[in-house]
């Protein structure tokens, strides 16, 4: 077990771990995602700081969560530690207790805020017998007209909902060498305006009729590449 037991600090320090979801862990929710997180640091003995009340646990913060389907090299979980700690120990005690789809990539002490993450970056791989150049121009024409229309669950119940405001940016292309349809999403990912790259998939779907045959043959899958500033630039 690694020890932490270096000086006590003055006023908790923010640290972050930037860990990647990938594999069969692309199918469990954001809150068990959390729940997970937390066992592990509690069984890490990391020196962090946790909430108060009768049940106290481990303060977590996490950027934006990530859909159940997909999976992400890059998601972000913020600790205050109590102790100086060496971030290299923190990332090996994290690995030591997580399994190999849920990964600890890199430990630092941040310069901005989890606030600042204002869109997101997916990449939706379409794998079909009969994916062509076609198909791709069909799907693009389907993201770039307006308005695009989802029936779409929210607070005052479920409705037909425009979600073009939510989309900064939407393509589509072939990719001959690996016979798929790449669509590629930039979408907000701030508070209320959130958008899940499944309403988009379910869209093309009824506006293109593809991936709508047998599921053994026809697919898709779901990577979150980025997440960007308010700026639009590549979140750290």
């Amino acid at each position: 077990m690694i020890s932490f037991d270096g000086p006590v600090l003055e006023k908790p320090r923010l640290l972050r771990v930037c860990f990647r979801k990938t594999g069969v862990l692309q199918y469990i929710s954001h809150l068990d995602l959390m729940r997970t997180m937390t066992r592990v640091m509690v069984r890490a003995h990391l020196p962090i700081k946790y909430t108060g009340g009768f049940h106290p646990i481990p303060h977590l913060v996490f950027s934006a969560p990530l859909p159940v389907g997909a999976q992400s090299p890059r998601e972000f979980v913020d600790i205050e530690v109590l102790r100086e700690v060496d971030i290299e120990a923190v990332r090996e005690a994290l690995n030591s207790g997580l399994p190999d789809d849920l990964r600890a990539e890199k430990v630092y002490y941040p310069t901005t805020k989890l606030g600042y993450i204002a869109s997101a970056v997916y990449e939706v791989s379409i794998h079909a017998e009969n994916a062509s150049q076609e198909m791709a121009d069909a799907c693009h024409a389907a993201l770039v007209a307006r308005p695009i229309t989802v029936y779409k669950r929210t607070k005052a119940g479920s409705r037909d909902v425009d979600v073009s405001p939510a989309i900064i940016e939407a393509s589509a292309s072939y990719l001959s060498e690996v016979n798929e349809v790449l669509l590629t999403l930039h979408l907000r990912a701030e508070g209320g305006s959130f958008l899940n790259p499944d309403y988009i998939v379910k869209y093309i779907k009824e506006r293109t009729g593809i991936l709508t045959g047998d599921t053994a043959k026809e697919w898709y899958t779901v990577v979150r590449s980025h997440l960007c500033d308010k700026e639009g630039r590549d979140f750290s």
